[in-house]
């Protein structure tokens, strides 16, 4: 109860600011990790992953205003399988992935319907893997960058659909703990995760106006010409 607390007054300030929350739908295109191991003299190895999907909470200071910036918090949760199923002899490996995705967007053209962004991202994250085989358990933090791009399309006053794309890489840190001829071992891991993620998103505002700053050019002429 103490943590939740905790993380609820960290999230007043945003809550405060927040223009709209919703969905997401997260469907990582590609994702490579490259690892070493403390405790093998070898170089790093390359992992690649299937495609997969997850699902997340947003929330956006500026879904639909008349405003070049916005900032986007996601949190997010996805569940990938390898590629190759030969890493350290394991089968049925699964990696659940948590992250919190900080975007930072610059307009690049928005109007009462549509609005089009880039812009950076900051991307912290933890992941846990398990295995049917020899590793009992993994866990990693990383912490990152990425650039990415999109839109949100405004269906009303109070609903929009959003869609990004991205690229990013991730620097990791953790360790290992995995079974090897009847002996329980520990490992410490670094390394990196690079990869594409696209996102769609449900978005609901709250209380956004479009408002357009009028130019002057249109302003109403003060001179009478009547005389």
């Amino acid at each position: 109860m103490r943590k939740q607390s905790f993380f609820l007054i960290l999230l007043l300030p945003l809550l405060g600011q927040a223009a709209g929350m919703g969905i997401s739908v997260p469907y990582n295109i590609s994702e490579t990790e490259r690892i070493s191991y403390s405790n093998v003299n070898l170089e790093k190895t390359t992992y690649d992953y299937k495609p997969s999907t997850g699902l997340g909470f947003v929330f956006d200071t500026n879904i639909g205003k008349d405003k070049e910036f916005s900032y986007r918090l996601d949190f997010e949760y996805s569940l990938a399988e390898l590629d190759d199923s030969s890493r350290l002899l394991s089968s049925n490996l699964l990696k659940h992935k948590y992250s919190i995705v900080n975007t930072f967007g610059f307009s690049v053209y928005h109007s009462r319907y549509v609005r089009f962004w880039a812009g950076p991202r900051l991307i912290v994250q933890y992941e846990h893997i398990s295995s049917s085989s020899n590793i009992s358990s993994q866990n990693s933090y990383g912490l990152g960058m990425g650039i990415a791009t999109g839109v949100n399309v405004h269906l009303g006053p109070k609903v929009s659909l959003g869609a990004d794309i991205d690229y990013h890489g991730v620097l990791m840190f953790g360790g290992e703990h995995y079974y090897l001829n009847n002996e329980t071992y520990y490992s410490v891991i670094g390394g990196s995760n690079k990869g594409s993620t696209a996102r769609l998103y449900l978005l609901l505002r709250f209380g956004e106006q479009y408002e357009q700053t009028p130019d002057k050019t249109h302003e109403e002429s003060v001179i009478d010409y009547s005389l």
